[in-house]
């Protein structure tokens, strides 16, 4: 007897479905990435502080910031996906590269 809903062992089935697991150098990427952009999202909304409003989205402070927060996340979106932001997410992936092979090669036993 075939119990319904259980998923099926065809492993060709299974094979076509599966999506490769990121690399190492992928994440590390992406995570460069998102920290450069963070630290660029928290960088606008600091110097956003000192700039009189101008109007141009309104006059009321909440629909104000909001507006203001969404454009500077576009902003921070589009320099860290185009790769044209300041250049630290490639100075921070070096880094960890560079950290994580020195590791390496402290832990390989020597002789």
């Amino acid at each position: 007897m075939i119990t319904q809903g259980l998923p099926t062992l065809n492993p060709v089935a299974q094979a076509q479905g599966a999506q490769a697991l990121p690399d190492a150098d992928e994440k590390t990427e992406k995570a460069a990435r998102q920290f450069e952009g963070l630290l660029m999202g928290l960088l606008f909304q600091t110097m956003r502080k000192t700039v009189q409003p101008s109007g141009l989205f309104g006059d009321s402070g909440q629909s104000r910031s909001t507006y203001e927060y969404l454009m500077d996340q576009a902003v921070v979106d589009r320099a860290v996906t185009t790769g044209h932001g300041w250049g630290l997410a490639d100075r921070l992936k070096a880094a960890w590269t560079q950290a994580e092979k020195s590791g390496h090669e402290k832990e390989l036993p020597r002789g």
